[in-house]
C-alpha cells in the first residue's frame, strides 16, 4: 500500500517543508586547530642525528679539569722562602709543578699569593712562594678561592705526573611513540561532506604524534619500568631531566635582573657555546620579555628557516633568540628552555612509520596509524638551562 501524503495545513512553517526538501549545506572544507604545532620538533629534525641501534644508550662527555677549588681551614703566613700546607677541598685538580694564587689574599712586600705547588698529596698541597728569596706566603683565610695559572715545570726534570679527567657517561632511553585509529568498512565506503574519514583520521593522529614527541623532549622523566614482566615501559630524559645546572626560578614575574643574571651565569667563560643560545618559551614568558625592551635590551623580529617566527634579544653581545612554543604555553605557562644547538643530537631506532591495515584479516574495519622509537641526546648541558616561575 502506497504511504499517504503529507498533508501542511494552512499556515505551517516554511521551514517545516523546507527541512524535508532542501540539501544541507555543509562545507567541505574541515577546520583544524593548531595544537600541534611543534617548533622543537620541527628544530631537531633538521639538525644533526644519529641512528640508535639499541633501545637503551649510553654517551660520553669530556670536560676541562676545573681550576678552582675552596681553601679548607685558614693557613697562617711564612717567613721569606718557608713552604706553607694548603688544605683545599678537591686536591684533585692540582698537580705539583702548577702555579697557583689565592686572589683575595693579602699581599705586601713580603709575601705572596702566587705560589709554586712542590706537592699533591689527595686535598693537601705543599706550596712556596713563587720567588723564595724575596717573599713568604700570604696568610690565606678559610674557604678562599684558589686557581691553577698555568705550569712551571724545573729544567731537566722527569717531567710531571699524569693528570687526566675522566669522561662522564651518560644513558639514554629510547622512547617508542605509537598513534592508532581505525574506520570501519561501511563508513570507510560512505561518502563524507569533507575529507574521507581515512584521511581525517591519518592527520588527526600524525599531529597529535609529533606533538606527543614535543612534550616527551620537553618534560619527559626517564625510566624503565620493568612492572611489565618481559616487557619494559621506556621514557627518555627530556630537556627538564637533563638540563640541572642552570635553573633559574621566579617570582609571578620575570624581573630585567633575573634575565641579566641567567644570561651572564649561561655565558659563563668556563663553558663552550659561543654567545648565541635557542630560547624555546611558552607564550607569556616572550610577551614578559618584550616588556624589557630598552637601550641596553634590544629585541628584534624575523623569520626562521625552519618554521615560527624568530624574535631576537641583545644584551652585551649575547643574542638569545626566542620561539614561541605552544606545548610551553599549555603545560608549562612562563617557562623557557635555554638550548645551545650544537649541543643537541637526535636518536632514533625507528624513524616515525605510517603503519597501514595492521587489524587482523577478519575484522570488519580498517586500522592505520604512526611508530616512532627515538630519543633526544643532550651534552654540556652547564652550556643550557631554564627559567621557570
Amino acid at each position: 500500500m502506497a504511504d499517504v501524503p503529507v498533508v501542511v495545513p494552512k499556515n505551517t512553517p516554511l521551514t517545516t517543508v523546507y527541512a524535508t526538501t532542501n540539501a544541507v549545506d555543509f562545507s567541505a572544507d574541515l577546520t583544524e586547530d593548531h595544537e600541534s604545532e611543534v617548533p622543537f620538533l620541527a628544530l631537531m629534525n633538521r639538525l644533526r642525528s644519529e641512528k640508535a641501534t639499541e633501545k637503551e644508550y649510553k654517551f660520553a662527555v669530556s670536560r676541562f679539569m676545573p681550576r678552582t677549588s675552596l681553601v679548607n681551614g685558614a693557613v697562617n703566613a711564612t717567613a721569606v722562602g718557608v713552604s706553607a700546607t694548603i688544605t683545599v677541598d678537591e686536591g684533585g685538580y692540582f698537580n705539583a709543578g702548577d702555579v697557583v694564587e689565592v686572589p683575595d689574599a693579602n699581599d705586601d712586600a713580603t709575601h705572596t699569593s702566587q705560589l709554586y705547588l712542590t706537592g699533591v698529596s689527595t686535598n693537601i698541597l705543599t706550596a712556596r712562594p713563587y720567588k723564595p728569596g724575596t717573599y713568604g706566603c700570604s696568610a690565606i683565610a678559610d674557604d678562599a678561592v684558589i686557581r691553577v695559572l698555568f705550569s712551571a715545570t724545573e729544567e731537566s726534570s722527569d717531567g710531571r705526573y699524569s693528570h687526566l679527567t675522566v669522561p662522564t657517561v651518560y644513558t639514554q632511553y629510547i622512547q617508542i611513540f605509537e598513534d592508532y585509529f581505525s574506520v570501519g568498512n561501511i563508513q570507510q565506503a560512505s561518502k563524507q561532506y569533507t575529507t574521507p574519514e581515512a584521511v581525517r583520521g591519518r592527520e588527526e593522529k600524525r599531529k597529535k604524534h609529533a606533538v606527543d614527541q614535543e612534550y616527551a623532549m620537553y618534560l619527559a622523566l626517564g625510566v624503565e619500568d620493568t612492572s611489565t614482566t618481559g616487557k619494559p615501559r621506556r621514557q627518555m630524559f627530556g630537556l627538564k631531566s637533563q638540563l640541572t645546572s642552570n635553573v633559574f626560578p621566579y617570582g609571578d614575574l620575570l624581573e630585567k635582573g633575573e634575565l641579566w643574571k641567567a644570561m651572564t651565569q649561561i655565558h659563563n667563560p668556563a663553558y663552550s657555546g659561543g654567545n648565541k643560545r635557542l630560547v624555546v618559551a611558552s607564550g607569556d614568558l616572550l610577551a614578559q620579555c618584550n616588556d624589557f625592551a630598552s637601550d641596553t635590551l634590544r629585541t628584534q623580529t624575523r623569520e626562521s628557516t625552519w618554521g615560527p617566527d624568530i624574535t631576537d634579544f641583545q644584551f652585551a653581545g649575547k643574542v638569545w633568540s626566542f620561539v614561541e612554543a605552544p606545548a610551553l604555553s599549555a603545560a608549562r605557562p612562563g617557562w623557557g628552555f635555554i638550548l645551545q644547538p650544537m649541543f643537541l643530537k637526535k636518536r632514533t631506532l625507528i624513524p616515525t612509520t605510517y603503519r597501514m591495515n595492521v587489524q587482523s584479516p577478519k575484522s570488519n574495519y580498517n586500522e592505520h596509524g604512526f611508530i616512532t622509537a627515538m630519543a633526544i641526546e643532550i651534552r654540556l648541558e652547564e652550556a643550557m638551562g631554564y627559567l621557570k616561575p
